[in-house]
């Protein structure tokens, strides 16, 4: 049986997140990182205008909010010059690849800053919400909860890079 890579096992964690909105996976193979895109689409309020991080005003009732999730590669680069760029980074050890539990306890504590975005989302854009700004939040203790709850073995087995 071959042993699924990255790109694979990130693939199949995706498709099985429970998400109305899109989730994408890039991959640029010169340097060497994955991310995962979210967009989250809510309807406003009608008259309600949004004002985008470009200071765009959107008021035709459509919201789209993105983020991303970036897997990088620790041999090549310093994650802490993304951190502030992405949700959230998690740095892979080169052709090794990532621990299973790592990507395991990302998509279990994915699940949930999803469900609590789209809600908060939704409140940010129907005027009963008390925030001025809206972003998804990545807790950094509840994914550490997450990778808790994954089992022994899978902190040690690792899903290489592809070979494409």
């Amino acid at each position: 049986m071959k042993t699924q890579n990255m790109l694979d096992y990130i693939g199949d964690k995706m498709d099985a997140v429970d998400f109305d909105g899109d989730l994408d996976l890039n991959w640029d193979k010169e340097a060497r990182v994955f991310e995962v895109e979210l967009t989250m689409t809510v309807e406003a309020a009608k008259g309600y205008e949004v004002e985008d991080q470009d200071g765009q005003t959107i008021d035709d009732g459509e919201i789209d909010y993105s983020d991303a999730i970036l897997f990088y590669d620790a041999t090549r680069l310093n994650g802490d010059d993304y951190k502030d760029n992405y949700l959230a980074v998690f740095g892979f050890q080169g052709k090794q690849g990532i621990a299973k539990a790592t990507v395991d306890a990302v998509f279990a504590y994915l699940q949930e800053v999803l469900d609590d975005g789209q809600s908060d989302l939704m409140d940010f854009v129907d005027g009963t919400s008390d925030a001025d700004t809206f972003e998804l939040h990545f807790d950094e203790a509840k994914y550490q909860t997450a990778y808790a709850k994954q089992p022994e073995a899978s902190r040690h087995e690792y899903l290489p890079y592809p070979q494409y």
